[in-house]
């Protein structure tokens, strides 16, 4: 098998390697370059965003405090706090590190700021790991010496997400990160049965799932609607898996699960929030159902189905 160099250099100096874990699809790749690579545990760090749980990799976690003011610090002042408090992390401090991440945008009005970090003396460089749909769309390495000239933080950037001097791009499908990504520093691991090591699955038996789109594609007014077209979709039962936007804030989970149990039958149920999918699949075939996401990649390699409706 194939290892970056850095990676081989990481190990034979000491260094630690630390995930940014921002879904179930980052997690899972994150378990599978550990195993792949053959990454000590101790030398393991992730750090958890958007309450995503990291229970499969055994290993020190950081779940860095947010404040309401961390995207407006950045977007005003171009202040990144939330990637401090990250930094102030002893284990960061001390020693060196590479970082593996989904992205780093070239102007974002998000914090953490990735660039910020990549800054920092003891980060020794960084790997992109595949996060979902994004990592299968066409995207151009941008130079990091424009990224230097280039000063604008009005503006999110979302075609500019990966830097040119990335060391490496790993992912689970042949198709992730297509070309112009230079095929060098393009890794493809296949080891994702080993996945069933680190998770019980929750759904046996459960055949059919219905997907709820991300919460930015519709109005709060249009979910009720949202959720009757699943039902209507599912007429012999199932479960009902909200997408990660409508969880992480607990306010909105219970509106929509408020709507959810007014409306829905008792054959159907909402799913738990830490079931994850994509292993799901593989201790028994589904039949997925709601509008095109990376899952639908996911179940024609895993062996499952997925059956496209218009959410909105």
């Amino acid at each position: 098998m194939q290892i970056p160099e850095i990676v081989i250099k990481a190990k034979q100096e000491g260094w630690n390697h630390v995930f940014f874990l921002m879904n179930h699809v980052t997690t899972i790749v994150s378990r599978m370059v550990i195993d792949a690579y053959g990454i000590d545990k101790d030398k393991t760090i992730t750090v958890s965003f958007r309450t995503t749980n990291t229970s499969m990799i055994d290993s020190l976690s950081i779940e860095p405090e947010r404040h309401w003011y961390d995207r407006y610090m950045i977007r005003l002042f171009g202040d990144d706090p939330l990637g401090r408090r990250i930094l102030k992390n002893n284990y960061l401090n001390n020693e060196k590190f590479i970082l593996y991440t989904s992205w780093a945008y070239k102007r974002s009005v998000s914090a953490p700021s990735v660039n910020n970090i990549l800054k920092f003396n003891q980060c020794k460089g960084h790997i992109y790991i595949e996060e979902g749909q994004a990592s299968y769309q066409s995207k151009t390495p941008y130079s990091t010496y424009a990224h230097i000239r280039d000063r604008s933080l009005h503006v999110e950037d979302l075609e500019d997400i990966y830097r040119e001097d990335a060391h490496a791009y790993i992912g689970i499908l042949p198709d992730a990160f297509p070309p112009p990504i230079p095929s060098n520093k393009h890794y493809i691991l296949e080891n994702y049965r080993d996945l069933k090591k680190y998770y019980k699955p929750y759904l046996l038996g459960k055949r059919t799932i219905g997907l709820t789109c991300a919460i930015r594609r519709i109005e709060p007014e249009q979910w009720g609607q949202m959720l009757e077209i699943l039902i209507k979709s599912m007429p012999e039962g199932g479960v009902i898996k909200l997408h990660p936007s409508f969880t992480t804030d607990i306010h909105t989970r219970r509106k929509i699960e408020s709507i959810f149990n007014n409306i829905a039958p008792d054959f159907i149920q909402l799913c738990e929030d830490h079931v994850i999918l994509e292993i799901e699949m593989l201790y028994e075939s589904k039949t997925l159902i709601g509008s095109l996401t990376s899952l639908s990649r996911y179940a024609e390699a895993f062996g499952s189905k997925f059956i496209d409706v218009d959410l909105y």
